[in-house]
């Protein structure tokens, strides 16, 4: 971390923030999984605030399937998909390159839920056909994750823009 982060960021002890999925692939992928030196240094300073601050962190379901299931592509696109000819489910999953990289992403998110606490995201309640229609050109997870977020009073965590469309700060840790 920058010696300047403490001057460039505003987090307080009392901020309960909701982690998005592309966080968790700039600090916790694999290293198959490539990202922009850039993202990686800017939410790596804000990460290690957050639990420097103590601040209380959270992940639902959601995030946690999205995760698993983009590492799990990246490495079947780079790494076993060469021919073109390979499905995901009948030649991937039962293979042993499945099986090591699931291992290589469980332990990665094992080590981010050593600081993160579950939340349901109340899906029972979430009137996902009101929402898709409203916000039409939303993805329908990111729109699971607003709906936690607004509800839980949660700051996010994320470098996915849309969210502004949702009414959701996304800046929020900057001092302005």
């Amino acid at each position: 971390m920058t010696d300047n982060a403490p001057l460039i960021y505003k987090i307080n002890a009392q901020d309960q923030v909701f982690i998005d999925t592309n966080i968790l692939i700039f600090l916790f992928s694999p290293s198959f999984v490539s990202s922009k030196q850039y993202q990686v240094e800017k939410y790596s300073a804000i990460f290690e605030k957050l639990v420097e601050k103590h601040c209380k962190l959270y992940i639902n379901a959601t995030v946690i399937s999205e995760f698993i299931n983009r590492c799990m592509r990246l490495d079947f696109d780079r790494n076993f998909n060469i021919d073109g000819k390979k499905n995901f489910k009948r030649d991937y999953r039962p293979s042993p390159q499945y099986k090591r990289t699931l291992e290589i992403v469980l332990k990665e998110m094992k080590k981010f839920l050593q600081f993160a606490n579950h939340v349901n995201d109340d899906f029972a309640q979430f009137n996902f056909i009101e929402m898709l229609s409203k916000h039409n050109q939303s993805d329908f997870n990111d729109l699971i994750i607003a709906d936690t977020v607004q509800k839980k009073n949660f700051k996010l965590l994320s470098d996915d823009n849309d969210f502004k469309n949702l009414g959701i700060d996304i800046t929020w840790y900057l001092a302005h």
